[in-house]
């Protein structure tokens, strides 16, 4: 059976569980997967950059509808980029002068700035995005990578549902294997990355 889209991992459930009186909570099984995994898996293939505009005299922009998690935060202008600074929502330094911003923190649903803004700023945001499968998005990388995370991870959701604990304990076995493996890949191409970047680094120090 295929397994790269919505439906067919929705189709792919019910086989493994062998019910068919289970349509209704098919969806609901990927949506507390989903909600473990954005908790849990962290894979650059997850990672996207979202092009954000102040608005003149505010101090916040909303976050985009599938944030997670930020990377960095950077000013474009005419000449490039210009990372912004990040500091913890504590530690923030509020200015009430108009400019433009210096530094950033996250809070309640948008990125504050230590001042108002005194014209609209072009921000580009690097983040993790949330997996949010449904009709509408009936695909992702992680799906079309690691579909044994999702089925593996939808099918540890449904054995409560059935109150079946030998389910449980097979496809969580399932599906914690699936979870250490895409670690691993993901290690090893963040190690690639590494031994490309050292020899840059040797001949720059020579």
């Amino acid at each position: 059976m295929a397994l790269s889209t919505y439906a067919e991992l929705k189709a792919a459930i019910a086989d493994w569980l062998e019910r068919g009186d289970l349509a209704d909570r098919t969806s609901d099984f990927i949506a507390l997967a989903e909600s473990r995994l954005n908790r849990v898996l962290r894979l650059r293939m997850m990672e996207t950059e979202e092009v954000l505009t102040t608005t003149i005299g505010a101090r916040t922009v909303t976050l985009p509808a599938a944030f997670r998690e930020p990377i960095a935060l950077w000013l474009q202008g005419p000449s490039g980029r210009t990372p912004l600074r990040f500091v913890d929502p504590a530690a923030l330094s509020i200015s009430t002068a108009a400019g433009g911003p210096q530094a950033w923190t996250l809070n309640a649903g948008a990125i504050a700035f230590d001042r108002p803004c005194d014209r609209a700023y072009s921000l580009a945001l690097r983040m993790v995005g949330r997996l949010a499968l449904s009709d509408a998005q009936p695909g992702n990388a992680v799906l079309t990578d690691y579909p044994d995370l999702y089925l593996f991870g939808a099918l540890v959701e449904a054995a409560p549902y059935l109150r079946d604990a030998e389910l449980l304990s097979l496809f969580m076995a399932r599906f914690e294997a699936a979870l250490t493996e895409a670690r691993a890949k993901e290690a090893r191409g963040k190690a690639l990355a590494t031994l490309g970047v050292e020899p840059l680094l040797l001949a720059s120090g020579a």
